[in-house]
């Protein structure tokens, strides 16, 4: 990596001679976990949460993929619980999984719930006392991502984790 001549003659007039390979070895340290944040790959993983009953047994699953392979899925049962809390508690288990398995990766989300995702996109105000907490974890959660980005899809695009939540509420504990 060269740098250039401004630059350097930048740092001998500013920065002390004995700091000057440090301040370059922070910078170049810097630029490149910038990069490889920017150059790695996004994850995707599609959640969905449903209940039988609005409240009623409730359940949630994901499947998760890198380079369209899938890598990874779950499920579990939520126990008595409304449609929109299984689709933030599917979401809370989405990430927790994702995250306990490979980190800080860059995530793009998908749900058919519009009305998660604009919430979680800040489109939608969190009004319901019982759902607010499970939004500010989930938002918790997503800050600990590289990136996290979440789109709406047709249900048609979400069978797996449809599949999954099914299996989940199936299983009623």
């Amino acid at each position: 990596m060269k740098i250039s001549d401004k630059h350097i003659k930048a740092i001998e007039e500013l920065i002390p001679k004995k700091d000057q390979q440090k301040f370059v070895d922070n910078a170049i340290e810097k630029e490149l976990k910038k990069y490889k944040i920017e150059n790695s790959e996004i994850f995707e993983v599609y959640c969905d949460g449903g209940s039988r009953g609005n409240p009623g047994a409730a359940g949630g699953g994901f499947g998760l993929y890198r380079g369209g392979k899938l890598v990874l899925k779950g499920s579990e049962f939520f126990g008595e619980r409304t449609n929109n809390q299984a689709e933030y508690l599917s979401l809370r288990l989405a990430l927790r999984e994702t995250y306990s398995k490979f980190g800080d990766v860059k995530l793009h989300c998908f749900m058919d719930s519009e009305f998660v995702v604009k919430q979680m996109k800040g489109e939608y105000k969190v009004k319901n006392a019982n759902i607010k907490p499970l939004y500010d974890e989930v938002r918790q959660i997503t800050e600990q991502f590289s990136s996290f980005k979440i789109s709406h899809v047709r249900r048609e695009q979400n069978q797996l984790a449809d599949m999954m939540a099914n299996e989940a509420m199936d299983r009623r504990a």
